[in-house]
């Protein structure tokens, strides 16, 4: 009598590119999450001024451009795991945070703030 072996674990584990991919991705959407968080607290307490010319204001776009630098390396390490044929569905998180991103602050720039 043939007994099937039973597996423990996941049957393909993803590469490290991968998953770097994915947690550089993750942590640009936290620091954009809570960049606007805090614009929307400094707002509600302080009005426009309170996100003018000071800490907040520098603080923020600090916290977006870091973000948005690393989408950037997210999205080019999954660029790369793709080439090399990583089959992890996770991996639309970086391709799309980046260009999602850069259509946020382009337009922003264009049409929202001076």
């Amino acid at each position: 009598m043939a007994v099937a072996p039973i597996t423990v674990g996941p049957a393909h584990a993803h590469s490290s590119l991968a998953r770097w991919a994915v947690g550089l991705a993750a942590a640009a959407v936290v620091a954009f999450a809570v960049t606007f968080a805090m614009f929307a607290v400094a707002y509600a307490v302080g009005g426009s001024d309170a996100i003018e010319d000071n800490w907040v204001g520098f603080l923020g776009m600090v916290s977006l451009y870091g973000g948005f630098l690393t989408s950037l390396a997210a999205f080019a390490l999954a660029v790369v795991a793709k080439v090399k044929h990583e089959r992890w569905t996770l991996l639309w998180l970086p391709l799309s945070v980046f260009p999602a991103l850069l259509a946020f602050l382009l337009l922003g720039e264009a049409f929202w703030w001076e």
